[in-house]
């Protein structure tokens, strides 16, 4: 969990919208299909009048959703196989770019409403991910390294230490 606060650290450094929310991370037990995720606790308030609703003025009860300002960001456990150190880190901080986006453009909140909401809200449109490739390149250039030219070379690349992992075969 260390290490993974401490790459989280660097990453907000990308994200200054975010200061002011607790955001967590740690490695934990996910399927083969997710290398994240994110996780918030929504919560509902009713808000009403007590004394017109129990006097009859008022019948008006609405429930009212608060933003969370806890995030927890899960990482697959599977990736503390990479023995590299500056690889995992590379890996983990790209992850962290995606679930920091989903807290930035507060899709958790939205995404918790019904299903005929959900569907209209595509989350992962080519534009999102653009946007985490092109933030994951500004952490890059801030720690002095060579940017990646395209976004399918970082995936490949990625994709390639997970193969060496035997990432599916798990």
């Amino acid at each position: 969990m260390e290490e993974c606060m401490e790459w989280l650290a660097e990453a907000r450094n990308v994200f200054p919208s975010l200061d002011k929310k607790v955001i967590l991370a740690e490695y934990k037990r996910l399927g083969t299909k997710s290398l994240g995720c994110v996780k918030a606790k929504i919560e509902r308030q009713v808000a009403f009048n007590a004394e017109d609703l129990l006097l009859g003025k008022s019948n008006e009860v609405k429930s009212v959703r608060v933003k969370p300002k806890e995030f927890l960001i899960i990482i697959n456990h599977g990736l503390q196989k990479v023995s590299n150190v500056a690889l995992r880190k590379e890996i983990v901080q790209f992850i962290l770019m995606h679930e920091l986006l989903h807290i930035e453009h507060e899709d958790l909140v939205t995404l918790s409403k019904d299903y005929s909401r959900r569907k209209k809200k595509k989350v992962h449109v080519n534009e999102f991910e653009e946007e985490v490739f092109n933030r994951y390149n500004k952490l890059r250039e801030s720690k002095g390294i060579m940017q990646i030219e395209k976004r399918e070379h970082l995936d490949m690349a990625i994709q390639r230490i997970l193969e060496s992992i035997n990432w599916w075969k798990r």
